[in-house]
């Protein structure tokens, strides 16, 4: 039922707490589906895919910070 509710009127999303500047999470707060922003700002699943690519490019940011 939560995720027909979603469909009618959008997901309600609130950012989850993350240490990146970058980097943004989000959770649905109805259906509990995560979400992340891809390289265009648009909202994309936070499948195992888009979690490695994350984590990749904090650790790619945070060796270029120290240099």
């Amino acid at each position: 039922m939560k995720l027909l509710s979603c469909k009618f009127s959008g997901h309600s999303l609130k950012e989850i707490s993350t240490d990146s500047l970058y980097i943004k999470e989000f959770e649905c707060t109805r259906c509990n589906q995560k979400y992340t922003t891809d390289g265009y700002g648009r909202y994309v699943k936070l499948t195992k895919y888009w979690r490695e690519n994350n984590r990749y490019f904090e650790t790619f940011a945070a060796s270029n910070k120290s240099a």
